[in-house]
């Protein structure tokens, strides 16, 4: 989803449980909705909170936010970890640049032809030890 001027650009995968109070928070402020989705609804905390609109949230989620004109991307995930959220980054493809993948399932990072599939072992340990 993009926002009403595509300076912000999301893919979020999950549940924000207190969605509706944060959007009648928003309306209050003089933000405008185009859906009922708890989606949108991040993007306009986003415009509101910056980083900081992580702090208002309850639930279930990991998502990908897009800042244009800041030419940034935050990446998060729900304090618990219920939903996951796997990235491979360009130190672990070194021929391809600067490249950064990301997404709620591990096996989606392996059909990106420009990375290797090799484990990264260090990796494998700490996710075996904290999961």
């Amino acid at each position: 989803m993009r926002s009403d001027d595509d300076a912000l650009a999301i893919v979020f995968n999950g549940e924000i449980y207190n969605f509706q109070k944060l959007r009648a928070e928003l309306q209050e402020r003089g933000h405008r909705f185009r859906s009922t989705s708890d989606t949108e609804v991040l993007l306009h905390l986003y415009e509101e909170h910056g980083d900081a609109m992580l702090e208002h949230l309850e639930g279930m989620y990991a998502f990908g936010l897009f800042d244009r004109r800041r030419q940034r991307l935050v990446l998060a995930r729900d304090p618990s970890g219920i939903k996951p959220l796997f990235y491979r980054s360009a130190e672990s493809a070194p021929a391809v640049g600067d490249l950064l993948a990301f997404a709620s399932e591990a096996k989606a990072l392996l059909v990106d032809p420009r990375f290797e599939r090799r484990p990264d072992l260090a990796s494998l340990a700490g996710y075996l030890a904290y999961l």
